[in-house]
């Protein structure tokens, strides 16, 4: 029997203009998914909630302030060495991000991203109806 994996915790955030969300580029470097697009995300630290989480995302990944509206979607996904649970959370967004590569794009945009294994592509692209 194998030993059990370590759950990790994410958020990831919808941010809308209009009919498209943003999207951001993951670096070239990046262990799991490397220069795949997708949502902005961050993994929940000790003691932070949703709200802690998605603040940072905010300030420290993108520059702006984002402010929870409502959870959309959740998912779990195993991976090589955890299993991911994520939460998708629609949120307003005040500023203009920093973030070195993003854009607005339809949601059908982040379908390469799934299919690369995106646990928060896959989720934005099956709750469409409750993500606008």
């Amino acid at each position: 029997m194998s030993p059990l994996k370590r759950l990790k915790r994410s958020v990831a955030v919808l941010i809308s203009e209009g009919s498209e969300f943003l999207v951001i580029r993951r670096p070239d470097n990046d262990d799991e998914l490397p220069g795949i697009w997708g949502l902005p995300a961050g993994t929940l630290r000790d003691t932070e909630t949703i709200q802690d989480v998605i603040r940072r995302i905010g300030e420290d990944k993108l520059g702006v302030t984002l402010t929870p509206i409502y959870r959309v979607a959740t998912g779990l996904q195993d991976r090589a060495a955890y299993r991911l649970e994520m939460e998708l959370w629609k949120v307003s967004m005040q500023g203009t991000p920093k973030y070195p590569e993003w854009r607005w794009a339809p949601l059908e945009w982040l379908r390469h991203g799934m299919e690369c294994g995106s646990l928060c592509c896959k989720l934005a692209i099956e709750s469409k109806g409750r993500a606008s």
